[in-house]
């Protein structure tokens, strides 16, 4: 048995590739220092695009496939923890080795990938219990057709070549079932450390048409094994849109697991025990009226305002212009005082 080898970054310059902007700095490139990198005539059409394209050279910029994100580190160790994870699960699958190799991580938008995927092909849409999120596990020919074959007692080294262009059986298709329990398992344990998060299968889909789960333009994590059972071998791909790891982006974005990007918890203690001592002034409001600016210039020293407060009329109190409670007026020996008899609850903003 032989654990994977770290994940490779995905080669810049492929067709395939896209920018994944890990949060690192681009190299400097030698002699560029006095030369720019656009002339003045490439950088003008850039900016106006040439005439009769459908957009301007802006606008095709941004309309680019180019999928860019924040590298989340904890994420990538959920990954190996997942890799490892079903590696075990495996095992007892197979009388041979088993490996499993995390091949690549990147970046995609979802229907530039489904495009690119042949027809049939195994496509598991899962789903995450509590968030309403959607994922596709997607597995390749070569792994659909090597764990039928495992599982109905084929042979090592698989000597049956897969029927191109033909779709799973019900039988391939409940043996396929089983094999995505497993990954469903292993990805709820990988994730356990950081957020409790259920994965449910929703359906098994061979055309990529009907696996739609999240519109065509948008981002995706996308992070591709290698799998090798009993000299069969196939690739296995999580494609997760953005939006389904949302809920849990601060804590992927955690440089190890309680411990966030850029916090100092010993910092976060002292603001917290100035904050409850801190002095703020509260202001009391009696009565308002609404008055013209003519009768505000009018007024002359020795005029009287007549309020309509009673000394059982309520009182609203602020805080920076912002009202927090609300009391009665009252007398507490030769002061005036106001009892606490509500709070006032703001609505959140959406």
């Amino acid at each position: 048995m032989s654990s994977g080898p770290s994940a490779p970054r995905e080669p810049v310059g492929r067709e395939s590739d896209v920018g994944l902007g890990w949060s690192e700095p681009a190299a400097p490139v030698e002699g560029s220092a006095e030369e720019p990198l656009l002339g003045r005539a490439e950088m003008a059409a850039l900016l106006q695009g040439r005439a009769g394209e459908r957009q301007a050279g802006i606008l095709a910029a941004l309309a680019s496939r180019g999928v860019t994100y924040e590298r989340w580190p904890v994420l990538e160790r959920v990954l190996d923890r997942f890799r490892e994870l079903l590696q075990a699960s495996l095992r007892p699958w197979s009388a041979g080795e088993v490996e499993l190799a995390l091949e690549t991580i990147g970046a995609r938008r979802f229907g530039d990938h489904l495009e690119s995927l042949p027809r049939p092909i195994p496509i598991a849409v899962l789903r995450t219990v509590d968030a309403e999120g959607r994922a596709l596990a997607i597995l390749d020919r070569a792994l659909g057709y090597a764990v039928v074959d495992l599982l109905l007692g084929g042979r090592r080294a698989g000597t049956s070549n897969p029927v191109e262009g033909r779709p799973p059986t019900s039988i391939e298709r409940a043996l396929i079932e089983r094999f995505v329990g497993l990954v469903l398992t292993a990805l709820e344990q990988a994730f356990e450390p950081v957020a409790p998060v259920r994965f449910t299968l929703e359906r098994i889909e061979t055309d990529p048409r009907f696996a739609t789960v999240t519109r065509p333009t948008s981002g995706c994590f996308l992070a591709t094994f290698r799998i090798a059972l009993d000299g069969r071998s196939g690739t296995l791909a999580l494609l997760v849109p953005f939006a389904t790891l949302e809920p849990f982006r601060e804590q992927l974005r955690e440089t190890a697991t309680g411990e966030r990007l850029g916090g100092d918890p010993i910092w976060e203690r002292h603001w917290a025990s100035r904050i409850w001592v801190t002095e703020v002034e509260l202001e009391a409001v009696l009565d308002q009226r609404i008055t013209t600016l003519r009768e505000i210039a009018e007024l002359r020293v020795g005029e009287v305002l007549p309020l309509e407060a009673r000394p059982d009329s309520p009182v609203l109190l602020r805080c920076a212009g912002v009202p927090i409670l609300k009391g009665r007026l009252g007398r507490v020996g030769d002061r005036v005082s106001v009892r606490i008899e509500d709070r006032i609850r703001r609505e959140p903003e959406v």
